[in-house]
């Protein structure tokens, strides 16, 4: 099988990540919300409502490939600061450090796979367009 077929089935099994954790936070909205507020973030209800739109969203969008770039830059971006508050080991007490350091690390890894969509779907872009030589001379 060519990089050409697995690269859309790898973006489509990133893009259930987000599914499944956006539709587990409407499931269990309360909790989230209470464990967002716990974390010392304001108007979490609002901020949880935008976080299941983009979870949900980009992982469609990662899924099907509509606009999937957009939503791997969103969802890259998103990461940043739900890795760093919400599983920063280096606050965490002995209990929970394993734990936290194992959660960041994922996150890290994801944001990379986000990355790696992003680069991909920036280039089939370009080639799209018929920028894609100048793309490719410029990466080189």
């Amino acid at each position: 099988m060519s990089t050409t077929k697995l690269y859309p089935i790898g973006r489509a099994l990133a893009g259930i990540l987000f599914i499944v954790s956006g539709i587990g936070k409407v499931l269990g909205f309360s909790g989230v919300a209470a464990w967002m507020n716990s974390a010392g973030i304001p108007a979490a209800g609002v901020l949880l409502v935008l976080t299941i739109l983009l979870e949900v969203g980009g992982g469609l969008a990662l899924v099907t490939g509509y606009q999937a770039r957009l939503a791997a830059l969103a969802l890259a971006l998103f990461l940043v600061p739900v890795t760093l508050i919400f599983h920063g080991f280096w606050h965490a007490d002995a209990a929970e450090f394993q734990n936290q350091l194992n959660h960041f690390l994922k996150n890290l890894s994801i944001l990379g796979g986000m990355l790696v969509i992003f680069g991909i779907e920036q280039e089939r872009a370009a080639v799209r367009t018929g920028k894609g030589a100048a793309l490719r001379t410029h990466a080189a």
